[in-house]
């Protein structure tokens, strides 16, 4: 199975054909479904790779994502070479997902940055695209060292190294030092305040790389932290506990009072991944089966919402040739269908029914209602900020008078129409199969 992914994979690079390569990556997308479907239950292979129901998750919205990614730079220079990042990035996400050894996701954690970087570089807009593949790489790279530290210490405390063993043959132990360990997840979450080098990547990334980064790559924090989490005792009364939690829920709210003063749509959607992102930490760190459901579809609701996002900023810059909310009004007079697919996106984003966000967030109010009456008012505010940034971005796009010249306007291809509806399909009818 694993062979004939890679293979599949290798053979999509040398396609030169437009509707071979798509047949090809939704053949793969439609395997993940049919694993998400089939697998369950935990299931280890030579060791190496383990599957369970959080893994088969995130490689469905990987290559779901990924799928959509190149859908939306059907037009993009260096076709061949913008390909190969691609399917390199997808490659090493589903292996990151899959393996079960915490020293072969440490590598594979850190190999991601390498096409990222090269994307961001290589298909950027702006000079200071430079600037923002540092920030990403200091930040990420630095953060990461100490998780390679709390790994090596499990391992010399004879603890297994494997993480589909957990439960049964490793014993959890109490480390001191247990928030410093997890820093590199934190940061790749992000969790305020080490968000800064978030924004900066998104702005200067291709619509592809900000689809990749939001939709997937950030999800690698929630998941490397819900992992670290099973091996690791935490008493919930500590200072460290309640400061991290504190400090994660009141960034969050300011990271949503951020997205309220944007003027650049991407760092708009930027920013709301830094607020919704807190209630995964909060999900994960409570070590509740309600707190672990609720991150995980948060994580996958957040994934599909926040790349569709992206690619509609995508469509409207192709329009204006502007990220400016104040180049971009009057959505609904000259595209509706994009209007139309901004109103549901937003309203996915602020987590109204059906969508799952909304049953995300239902699960981690409960959870941070059982913990703590001001963590419980502390959602409650960000549920709020969220409906106003959600409001705000469809309001400021849709309504108004346009400022584009009218020689500058096009119609919306179908292609980025689909791209949309397949970001918002799942999203909402997923919701009414979950158990």
């Amino acid at each position: 199975m694993a062979k004939s992914l890679v293979v599949s994979l290798i053979a999509l690079i040398i396609m030169k054909d437009l509707s071979n390569t798509i047949i090809g990556l939704s053949f793969l997308t439609i395997m993940a479904v049919v694993a998400t479907s089939l697998t369950m239950g935990k299931v280890e292979l030579n060791g190496l790779f383990a599957t369970d129901w959080v893994m088969s998750l995130m490689v469905s919205l990987t290559l779901f994502v990924s799928v959509l990614s190149y859908l939306s730079s059907v037009k993009i220079s260096r076709k061949a070479s913008f390909n190969l990042m691609i399917i390199s990035i997808s490659l090493i996400l589903v292996v990151s997902f899959s393996v079960s050894s915490f020293l072969l996701f440490f590598f594979f954690f850190e190999s991601v940055l390498g096409p990222l970087l090269l994307l961001i570089l290589g298909w950027g807009y702006q000079p200071e695209r430079l600037q923002a593949g540092g920030y990403m790489v200091i930040y990420t790279v630095f953060g990461s060292l100490f998780f390679l530290w709390g790994v090596s210490e499990l391992y010399m405390s004879g603890v297994s190294s494997s993480m589909s063993s957990v439960g049964s043959l490793v014993k959890k132990m109490d480390m001191s030092l247990w928030w410093l360990y997890m820093l590199g997840f934190l940061i790749k979450l992000p969790m305020y305040p080490f968000h800064l080098w978030l924004p900066k990547a998104h702005v200067e990334a291709p619509v592809a790389g900000s689809m990749l980064l939001a939709g997937v790559v950030l999800k690698l924090g929630g998941y490397g932290l819900l992992r670290l989490m099973m091996v690791m005792q935490i008493n919930p009364s500590s200072v460290s506990y309640v400061s991290l939690l504190t400090v994660s829920l009141a960034g969050g709210l300011y990271a949503g009072l951020a997205c309220v003063r944007q003027a650049d749509l991407k760092c708009l959607v930027a920013y709301s991944s830094v607020a919704h992102m807190s209630l995964v930490l909060l999900g994960v760190l409570s070590n509740t089966v309600l707190g672990v459901v609720g991150a995980v579809v948060i994580m996958v609701g957040h994934g599909l919402c926040s790349s569709g996002l992206f690619s509609y900023v995508n469509s409207i810059y192709k329009m204006s040739h502007s990220r400016l909310l104040v180049m971009n009004k009057g959505g609904l007079v000259i595209c509706p269908s994009l209007a139309l697919m901004c109103f549901l996106l937003s309203s996915s984003n602020m987590a109204a029914p059906p969508s799952l966000n909304l049953l995300g967030e239902i699960l981690i109010f409960g959870v941070g209602g059982w913990m703590s009456s001001g963590f419980l008012f502390m959602l409650g505010l960000m549920s709020f900020i969220s409906a106003c940034f959600s409001l705000y971005l469809y309001g400021s796009c849709s309504h108004g008078k346009g400022l584009m010249h009218s020689n500058s306007l096009s119609l919306s291809s179908v292609c980025d129409v689909f791209v949309l509806v397949s970001h918002w399909a799942p999203l909402n009818i997923l919701f009414m199969f979950m158990p």
